[in-house]
């Protein structure tokens, strides 16, 4: 019998490695004790996850995390994988989640990681469980539990946690940042490509042109270990990087996830503005802004969905950081000296207009018909108020939206 205290605190502590689109709720256990799980956005709504630890014993140096053994955590709890497993399947059959979130503090990156793929396991072969899971990779695991990882889950993940070896060392210093994580994600990433070599140590993770970048070398479609491609092109690789955690810059942080974009091909880069924890060596470290958090989802956003260039994005920041103000505009105010006329208008001018998505720039420039209102322009998708600084309509620029209806 699993203890109601073990269940709550192990998935409490898991509140630390949160996503953007997620929230905490918390149902009744029994007693007074809760459960917290989490709510997380998908393209398809919303669903609950059961996010949780394996244990909260670390024998990690993280300078920001509760459970680090420099840190003066709570009680250490550890779950067996089959106790893991019967929890979940527990909460899945009574509707009370769709999914799993599983991670784990580190006692030894081999032995820890392989708990978790146990857990996994019995849940997808014991338990039957066809759902959604998330695994966690640990810095440290190694290629063949990669693999095996990405055979269980839907999505994998390893945290980036900063910016570079210097600053990661400074806030992890028993964590290598090339070696432990970048080496992972392209292990991963070969993996997902079909290529089972591991990229050369030593080399260049990021290079300068994307030609240069092949860790597993040959075809991209080699499968030289029998990796199960088919299946694996649909599993998910995210990560996570603090923000303001070490004095790093907003170009820094912006630059690094376009690179984990161009060449690892990683699905999203999750930012959480960093918040000190009690008990932490940087306790007494000044939380950053939640605004710059979620201005680098805004600048990441342009860049991977909208598909502006790195030149482009520099209009963004001030001094190598995103002021508090929408880099869609700043970026806009330079490249429009002058407002667009939308009638002909491209649609890779149009995206770049503030108030006009790819949906609305795609209608726009496939418009049959000529554009001569505002109210026409919006009926094809775009905010007019914010597009109205940014536009010309039939030759004209308006000054307010009334004057051009």
């Amino acid at each position: 019998m699993v203890s109601l205290e073990k269940v709550s605190a192990l998935s409490e502590l898991a509140s630390y490695d949160m996503e953007q689109e997620e929230r905490l709720k918390f149902i009744p256990l029994s007693g007074e004790k809760d459960l917290p799980l989490y709510e997380a956005k998908t393209p398809k709504g919303r669903c609950t996850l059961f996010k949780t630890l394996m244990t909260n014993n670390c024998k990690m140096d993280c300078k920001y995390c509760i459970n680090s053994n420099c840190s003066k955590h709570r009680a250490a709890h550890k779950y067996s994988p089959a106790e893991l497993a019967e929890v979940f399947s527990s909460l899945a059959k009574r509707g009370l989640v769709q999914g799993l979130f599983l991670s784990s503090s580190i006692e030894d990156p081999v032995d820890s990681m392989e708990k978790i793929l146990e857990a996994g396991r019995i849940i997808r072969m014991e338990k039957s469980y066809r759902g959604y899971i998330h695994l966690k990779i640990l810095p440290g695991s190694s290629f063949e539990q990669i693999k095996q990882a990405m055979e269980i889950a839907n999505r994998v993940s390893i945290n980036l946690e900063s910016v570079s070896p210097s600053h990661l060392a400074e806030i992890a210093s028993n964590k290598d940042f090339k070696n432990d994580i970048l080496k992972r994600q392209a292990w991963i990433r070969s993996i997902i490509k079909g290529s089972a070599a591991s990229h050369p140590q030593g080399e260049d993770f990021f290079p300068k042109s994307p030609s240069d970048w092949n860790p597993g070398g040959g075809s991209p479609d080699a499968n030289p270990e029998g990796v199960p491609t088919r299946a694996l092109m649909h599993v998910s690789h995210t990560s996570q990087i603090m923000v303001g955690v070490d004095g790093e810059s907003d170009w820094e942080i912006f630059s690094l996830a376009a690179s984990e974009y161009d060449y690892m091909n990683l699905t999203r880069l999750y930012y959480s503005a960093f918040k000190p924890i009690a008990g932490t060596p940087l306790e007494n470290r000044a939380a950053a802004p939640l605004w710059r958090q979620n201005r680098l989802y805004q600048a990441d956003w342009l860049y991977r969905v909208y598909n502006y260039s790195r030149n482009e994005m520099h209009f963004a920041f001030d001094e190598d950081f995103l002021p508090n103000t929408d880099p869609k505009v700043l970026i806009a105010r330079e490249l429009f000296q002058k407002p667009l006329e939308v009638n002909g208008a491209e649609e890779n001018e149009l995206i770049r207009i503030p108030g006009i998505g790819p949906k609305a720039a795609k209608t726009i420039s496939s418009f049959k018909g000529k554009i001569t209102s505002m109210r026409t322009l919006s009926q094809l998708g775009a905010i007019a108020g914010r597009a109205l600084p940014f536009v010309k309509i039939d030759g004209l620029h308006q000054t307010t939206i009334s004057s051009f209806s």
